[in-house]
């Protein structure tokens, strides 16, 4: 049995020593900042692993959701559009590293309370994907299993990954449990009618997994959708880490600078801009620079326009070792 206990800005997963528990070489492989941290060495304690990860000051998607009395996040439009990039990228990332998760659900999403950061906990049924031996076990959640899975048909998959984070992005938006029977592309069609993200859920959920899309293939009309927008091929790690001045922000032991550039309310949008303004909308600028093998550098620009006037600038930066 998994025992988690929390410790100030750590998670300790115990697990028998006899279990062969592949999080600590998954969290190792996946470092980013969607993707839960792993923050120091494994050791063993009274016959169990001792695995330190990275602590989320937040609350898990479950609660976010179908909790939402008791929440503290409000998941507003924007709220709601960077907790579905945030997702995305990691599972993107993860799956760059042919690292399949097996376990997507809403509880296993943390949710940053400051910066709304979204990201991707409990690695511990993620399996290596290799060609040609799919060592996935159908463990885990029977409501966020994929068709193929849930007949039997097939074992959990990178493709069985984009379809439980699909239904995840349609409950964040429904707010109601929806059965796997039915769901498919007609039926997100009319749950999620004139929003943004109705096109590439309804991809993800493809009921027939040959037809399916992969995170690569619907990552960019992911991020136009949540007004990130995309210039051409990029590297997995892309996603800009909303950061303050919390927690988990000290944990992963980067240096942060942040500016906020207080703008008059009623300046005109001018050709002066590093990108395109739309009259009324949002556009965020996310850039990543390797600095070194281990290091680099996060930039994220943020701009928001209405009837042609900037009311709203932000920017930060991460340097990280």
């Amino acid at each position: 049995m998994t025992r988690c206990v929390t410790q100030p800005r750590e998670w300790w997963w115990e697990l028998p020593t006899g279990h062969q528990f592949s999080s600590s070489e998954n969290c190792s492989k996946a470092k980013h900042p969607n993707i839960v941290q792993l923050l120091g060495n494994i050791s063993i304690r009274e016959k169990m692993w001792i695995i330190p990860l990275e602590y989320i000051y937040g609350e898990n998607l479950e609660q976010i959701i179908f909790n939402a009395t008791v929440s503290k996040i409000q998941l507003t439009s924007s709220v709601r559009a960077t907790v579905i990039i945030d997702m995305c990228e990691g599972l993107l990332h993860l799956h760059s590293k042919d690292i399949v998760h097996q376990d997507l659900k809403p509880d296993n999403i943390m949710v940053e309370y400051n910066t709304h950061r979204a990201v991707i906990i409990d690695l511990g049924l993620a399996k290596f994907f290799k060609q040609g031996l799919n060592s996935a076990e159908n463990l885990g959640n029977d409501a966020y299993l994929a068709p193929e899975v849930l007949l039997g048909y097939s074992q959990r998959s990178h493709c069985s990954d984009v379809w439980a984070m699909g239904k995840i992005i349609a409950e964040l938006h429904t707010r109601v449990r929806l059965p796997t029977s039915s769901l498919c592309p007609t039926t997100i069609r009319m749950l999620l009618k004139h929003q943004p993200f109705s096109s590439a859920v309804c991809r993800m959920v493809e009921p027939n997994p040959s037809q399916r899309t992969s995170m690569s293939g619907v990552i960019d009309d992911i991020r136009c959708a949540g007004g990130a927008g995309s210039s051409g091929p990029v590297s997995p790690i892309t996603k800009a880490v909303q950061l303050s001045q919390s927690s988990s922000t000290l944990a992963v032991r980067g240096n942060v600078t942040q500016g906020l550039m207080k703008m008059n309310q009623h300046q005109e949008i001018t050709n002066n801009a590093p990108f395109n303004l739309p009259t009324t909308g949002r556009v965020v600028m996310n850039d990543y620079e390797a600095k070194s093998e281990k290091g680099g550098r996060w930039k994220r620009t943020e701009v928001t326009t209405r009837d042609g006037k900037i009311v709203k600038y932000k920017d930060a930066q991460f340097d990280f070792d």
